[in-house]
């Protein structure tokens, strides 16, 4: 089987014929359930036990689309985040030096929108929970896995990763303020009294900066950000087979500034008492692993993408609360985990101080 109308579009259109040419085995049967609910905002996944012969996994993970239709037409489509994941999944493994899930299939419909991975159950390796936060062991782990994509990626021709785009292409700005402005009156009804005056006033203005922060964080040198380096997206390896750090969900990957993942991760999967006792440390940990790799990134400039980043990075609870529907009560913790770490991150580093 093969092409746009072959692969299945929901997890009810699963069939052991697909599994069986997909994952090169024999599948009898198979049983599913749904994980990852109120983890991953923007897709479904589910653990598919399998079984069949011994060329066959026994587990494997399915990932299809959110069942938000405001979602998938205000957010996911506009930005192409589905067409972008499967064609990570699709690319040469040898180009994103970083450990990834193995990849049985990735399939889009551009008609549809409708797309199916079918990959890897990480279920072995250990996961942390972003609301808690990660300890200060695992955030040095994650940055050490982040760097050498960063590195292969720095200055790089991109000619041959033609849909990773840099952020600051048309339809990317106009977009994402047409989407901040229509979900800031949902969110002050959802979290409006976790702001201060100074960050109401900041939320007022935001739509106006976007071009700016679009700007700044596609300038030269570029490399390949993944975009939602968070605690939620990282498996930590338990075996010695397993990669010290494997990386899913690259719907939001771009071509932009190294300091976007660091910013990004740093504020938003450490609770705020550890980023604040071991921030610097982390800053320090990724610029000296570049430059142990030939790369100097001056510390002003990754002050400056850091801080930036941190001020950006007010989009993200905002556009969750006001675009996606909050279905139950650990999305609505996690949105609220990211918005208290944005805040205070951004007031901890005076993030705001850098804006026009």
């Amino acid at each position: 089987m093969g092409g746009a109308a072959a692969f299945p579009r929901v997890p009810e259109d699963l069939a052991t014929d697909w599994l069986s040419e997909k994952v090169g085995g024999t599948v009898s049967s198979f049983e599913s359930e749904q994980i990852g609910i109120g983890v991953g905002l923007l897709g479904r996944l589910y653990r598919l036990k399998l079984t069949g012969d011994e060329s066959a996994p026994s587990q494997v993970i399915a990932k299809f689309p959110t069942l938000d239709e405001g979602a998938r037409m205000n957010v996911i489509e506009p930005l192409r985040f589905y067409e972008k994941e499967v064609n990570f999944y699709k690319q040469d493994p040898d180009t994103i030096p970083v450990a990834t899930p193995e990849v049985f299939a990735a399939e889009f419909d551009p008609a549809t929108g409708d797309f199916v991975l079918l990959f890897e159950d990480c279920g072995g390796r250990r996961m942390e929970d972003q609301i808690a936060g990660c300890s200060i062991a695992d955030a040095e782990a994650a940055i050490d896995a982040m760097v050498p994509l960063h590195a292969h990626w720095w200055e790089g021709d991109f000619s041959s990763v033609p849909w990773l785009s840099a952020y600051n292409e048309p339809p990317y700005p106009q977009v994402l303020a047409a989407m901040f402005k229509q979900a800031w009156p949902r969110a002050l009804e959802a979290f409006g009294d976790h702001l201060s005056e100074t960050h109401l006033e900041y939320g007022e203005r935001f739509v106006d900066l976007v071009p700016w922060f679009m700007e700044g964080a596609t300038k030269a040198p570029l490399t390949f950000c993944h975009g939602d380096y968070r605690l939620d997206n990282l498996f930590f390896g338990t075996k010695p087979e397993h990669a010290p750090v494997t990386i899913v969900d690259w719907q939001i990957a771009f071509r932009g500034r190294g300091g976007y993942d660091l910013g990004y991760f740093v504020s938003q999967s450490l609770a705020t008492e550890d980023r604040r006792a071991s921030e610097q440390a982390l800053i320090e940990r990724y610029r000296s692993a570049l430059a142990a790799r030939g790369i100097d990134y001056p510390q002003d400039e990754l002050m400056t993408d850091y801080r930036r980043t941190l001020a950006w990075c007010f989009i993200y609870p905002v556009v969750s609360a006001g675009q996606i529907e909050l279905t139950n009560e650990r999305m609505r913790e996690l949105i609220l985990g990211i918005l208290d770490r944005a805040v205070v991150a951004i007031d901890d580093t005076r993030a705001l101080d850098v804006l026009p």
